[in-house]
């Protein structure tokens, strides 16, 4: 027999100090209600969690909101960094050179082949989703026929890892193909390790799967959520997604990710850049990489301060990063296209590191040398991009 369900009064006998009455009076789904009658005291939830009540009777009543819906976009919340790929300091088109099996793309990501086969490229694109800017694309260029398989993967350091230890966690992400690619399936795999702070491309000490599967993929983004459970002696966790392509590509051989989000959650919650903010998420990523970048419209940007020279074919410039880095970064530094300034002559840098046991998680010492030209010793020199695009990378990744 069914059985309905009226709406009355919670009278207050019952709970101490109260002494009005309070109903409620449903739901909406989103804000307070636009039309039905209502008393003071009502109240109701919308289904994005904010509650409303009721002050002033009537139709609709006037309705004063007292709990707002929780806020998804919490830092911390997303243990990826840079899952929404905002973030590409190392530039934003990729194509592998025959020697490099891994690459850095987007920061916190790397792009792995299948073995040393030429003729893929890994680049930011506009991703057409709402809520997202960009997003990751992974192809294999026209003309390859090679059926290697195309990975990106993103590893989350020990002490980012050691609070999902134990815990149920969701990994979600969007994803789509290009038009040669539906229909296909991409492999999206979460592990976990017991080792420190490793890179997953390289294979954690005591991997173990928590999480894989084989995700259909359409021309239309798709939302793919997973739940899983991490044992407790789990020290790190990375995830990676896996495509074997099959015939001769085209132009529309690619798949495309965004909002990769790993949370302590039993169910997927709305994308949150682990950041909290895109100047968060930037912050996150410069603990692992930092670079510096000469506009494309300034071929003469300043890239770093007065520094002396300490020979006639060196100098050296102290720099403050703008972030604590998560080590003591590499003694290597990426470099192009550079020039030792004093305002009269230019010379062009052919060698740069940071000069070792002077450097820390905050601070360090650039060592800038030239092969050409005589610089004047003891001289204040600055340094400056001789092309647009010029840059000095600076690196503390896993």
């Amino acid at each position: 027999m069914a059985q309905s369900i009226s709406q009355e009064a919670i009278g207050a006998t019952g709970l101490p100090g109260a002494t009005s009455a309070s109903r409620h009076a449903g739901a909406t789904t989103s804000g307070a209600p636009v039309s039905g009658t209502f008393a003071v005291g009502d109240f109701i939830v919308d289904q994005s969690g904010a509650m409303y009540v009721c002050t002033v009777a009537g139709t609709p009543g006037t309705w004063q909101l007292s709990g707002v819906s929780v806020n998804e976009n919490i830092a911390g919340k997303n243990f990826v960094i840079n899952g929404g790929m905002d973030i590409w300091q190392r530039g934003t088109s990729f194509a592998p050179s025959a020697s490099t099996v891994s690459t850095y793309t987007a920061d916190r990501w790397i792009h792995f082949r299948g073995g040393l086969v030429l003729g893929s490229t890994i680049a930011q694109v506009a991703s057409g989703l709402t809520g997202f800017n960009y997003a990751m694309r992974v192809q294999r260029n026209s003309g390859n026929t090679s059926t290697q398989s195309l990975q990106i993967s993103t590893s989350i350091e020990t002490q980012n890892s050691l609070p999902m230890a134990g815990q149920t966690v969701n990994f979600s992400f969007w994803a789509r193909a290009g038009a040669n690619y539906s229909g296909s399936t991409l492999g999206a795999v979460l592990q976990y390790g017991t080792g420190t702070d490793q890179l997953i491309s390289n294979g954690f000490t005591g991997a173990t799967t928590i999480s894989t599967s084989n995700s259909a993929l359409t021309t239309s983004w798709q939302r793919f959520t997973y739940s899983a459970t991490v044992a407790s002696t789990a020290t790190q966790l990375g995830c990676y997604f896996s495509f074997t392509p099959t015939g001769t590509a085209g132009a529309n051989d690619y798949y495309d990710i965004t909002g990769v989000q790993l949370e302590i959650a039993p169910q997927a919650t709305p994308f949150s850049r682990a950041g909290g903010s895109i100047g968060g998420e930037l912050a996150l990523c410069q603990r692992y990489f930092w670079q510096i970048t000469a506009d494309t419209s300034n071929a003469n940007a300043v890239l770093a301060g007065i520094g002396t020279a300490n020979t006639t074919t060196s100098y050296a410039t102290p720099v403050q990063f703008p972030v604590t880095m998560r080590a003591v970064p590499s003694t290597t530094v990426a470099f192009a296209n550079l020039q030792a300034v004093d305002g009269a002559n230019s010379y062009t840098i052919t060698s740069l590191s940071l000069v070792g046991g002077t450097n820390s998680t905050q601070t360090g010492l650039l060592y800038f040398g030239i092969t050409v030209g005589t610089l004047t010793q003891f001289r204040p020199y600055w340094t400056r991009s001789s092309v647009a695009g010029g840059y000095i990378g600076i690196t503390a990744e896993l």
